[in-house]
């Protein structure tokens, strides 16, 4: 009986657990594992939570626990209009996530278009079976634009795309698939909006599977993706699980005594 107890207030304490990160760079943090009312909580600690347009669900096959389910109909909104100006990165960038797309057109991961109607981010699976990795500046000049890698449809893969501020670099499962000479900083703003799975403009919709959607205003190197890759986010942007008892080793240790 004393078993029962233990197990079920161990469990119960991790439902309650929360991911604390403490990263100045990290923007936003989508783990998907719980809907809050009409959000999508953004783990960051920037409070970028997103908002559930259309049918969106939690799947319980996600890469790390669940994953966001997408229809091709429903997409999440940022509220690109009032995202603060220093959270918007300019200088460098990296986006990961995993995805896991039906086949049939082409699936955003990430869109934001610029008050002068710049398209200036596409993370993209296209239909032509690559992945795509993609940066403007102010005015709609293009950084680079690269289109590389193999997609394998209805299977997991992890997107991983970087911009130092000289060059840009696209990461498949870890792997380098493309690269190419920037230069110059991306657009300031998302007045005209930010959506995770569809266009501002409606267009490539995603359909399928996205876990540990992240996004930083740094560059990672190829080890740090790795690490985000297994671990999620808080690997490298110093995240533990805290608790209403404090960090886990704490609470394990009131656990043990009971």
């Amino acid at each position: 009986m004393r078993l029962f107890y233990f197990i079920l207030i161990f469990l119960l304490i991790l439902s309650e657990s929360v991911i604390a990160l403490d990263d100045p760079d990290l923007i936003f943090y989508f783990t998907f594992e719980e809907i809050s009312g009409d959000f999508i909580k953004d783990q960051s600690g920037k409070g970028h939570d997103g908002k559930i347009v259309g049918r969106v669900k939690l799947s319980d096959s996600g890469k790390r626990g669940k994953a966001l389910e997408l229809d091709g109909q429903s997409y999440l909104d940022l509220d690109g209009a009032n995202f603060p100006a220093d959270h918007i990165p300019r200088d460098a960038i990296t986006l990961c996530a995993w995805v896991k797309c039906k086949q049939g057109g082409d699936h955003a991961i990430f869109n934001a278009r610029a008050s002068d109607q710049t398209w200036l981010i596409h993370p993209e699976v296209r239909s032509e079976n690559n992945f795509r990795w993609l940066l403007r500046s102010d005015g709609g000049a293009t950084i680079f634009d690269i289109r590389a890698g193999s997609v394998k449809w209805n299977e997991w893969a992890h997107f991983a795309g970087v911009y130092d501020g000289k060059k840009g670099y696209l990461y498949i499962n870890g792997v380098l698939e493309g690269e190419n000479v920037g230069g110059g900083k991306i657009a300031k703003d998302w007045g005209s909006g930010a959506r995770v799975g569809r266009n501002i403009d409606e267009a490539r919709p995603f359909n399928g599977l996205m876990d540990d959607l992240c996004l930083w205003k740094k560059a990672l190197t190829l080890e740090e993706i790795k690490k985000v890759m297994e671990k999620g986010a808080e690997a490298v942007s110093g995240g533990e699980a805290v608790t209403p008892f404090g960090n886990m080793t704490t609470t394990w240790g009131n656990l043990k005594t009971f």
